[in-house]
């Protein structure tokens, strides 16, 4: 999925937030907007939006000295989350579909989500998320691909969602314990990405094994990968891509052994997919 014009602004507005919430000094803070306002005139139209935000948030962590900007709010996703976790374990312990209920799980944190334009509340998100219709749903064609397979790749997203994610990857555990899971993880710090730093921080790896993919963008571009990475992608018969900034790098691909799994956030993605600002997706690529 390529940029619109609708992405520039949005990665532009990001930038500025980012340098709000860094505190940053004004003079500092008026230097970086202006470089990114010059840099944003010559954004590819070829190039997905994960790819074009790298240039920028490089040149913020560049600026700012930092080679992780958004660690603070990180941490501080990665708490709220966990707070989450007695309320969400009852809810998977008490369920008739372990799966779907760890899933709903996994998009409730999706909301987790620094890059976009139209925020949501995770208190709000994890109340409803139980009584809350995917508005695309290829959960049975998930489930009985799952069923057959021997290898999964969880593709990450946000800090925090790493909290859910690690339940998600615990219950496929229990159902399906001869099914390796690898949890793939962003290369190197870019926005409020999992690397495999927040992956093991919450004890992921005692049911996975946790990789980087090598990419330093918000999304798996698979130009930016890691070659050993690319080819355990490639020969993986089953893939859950979490989170938009991977949709936006793998839709364009059609590949049926993704399935994707998000909270749409932006009306870009929306109007790829038809589907409204605000809703739930679990759609096979």
């Amino acid at each position: 999925m390529n940029i619109t014009n609708e992405c520039v602004n949005c990665i532009v507005g990001q930038i500025d937030k980012a340098t709000k919430l860094l505190n940053l000094e004004e003079k500092l803070s008026l230097e970086i907007m202006n470089e990114v306002e010059r840099r944003a005139l010559s954004f590819s139209f070829n190039d997905t939006p994960p790819f074009v935000a790298k240039d920028v948030y490089q040149y913020l962590a560049l600026k700012t000295n930092l080679d992780d900007p958004l660690e603070k709010l990180k941490q501080e996703s990665i708490k709220k989350a966990t707070s989450y976790l007695p309320l969400i374990e009852e809810k998977i312990k008490n369920s008739n579909d372990k799966l779907f209920t760890a899933i709903k799980a996994a998009v409730a944190g999706n909301v987790i989500d620094f890059a976009t334009t139209k925020e949501f509340c995770l208190d709000k998100e994890i109340n409803s998320i139980f009584d809350t219709n995917f508005a695309i749903n290829n959960y049975e064609i998930f489930k009985k691909e799952l069923e057959k397979t021997d290898r999964l790749i969880v593709l990450s997203d946000n800090a925090g969602e790493n909290v859910f994610d690690k339940i998600l990857v615990k219950t496929i555990k229990e159902l399906y314990p001869e099914t390796k899971i690898y949890y793939a993880t962003r290369g190197k710090a870019i926005i409020n990405d999992i690397t495999t730093k927040e992956a093991f921080q919450v004890g992921i790896d005692e049911y996975c094994e946790v990789i980087s993919s090598g990419v330093d963008t918000p999304g798996l571009e698979k130009k930016q990968a890691d070659k050993n990475f690319l080819k355990l992608f490639e020969n993986t018969p089953l893939i859950l891509s979490k989170g938009m900034g991977n949709f936006e790098c793998l839709e364009s691909y059609q590949d049926k052994r993704i399935f994707f799994l998000f909270k749409v956030k932006c009306d870009v993605v929306a109007n790829q997919i038809s589907r409204n600002l605000g809703e739930i997706i679990l759609k096979r690529g």
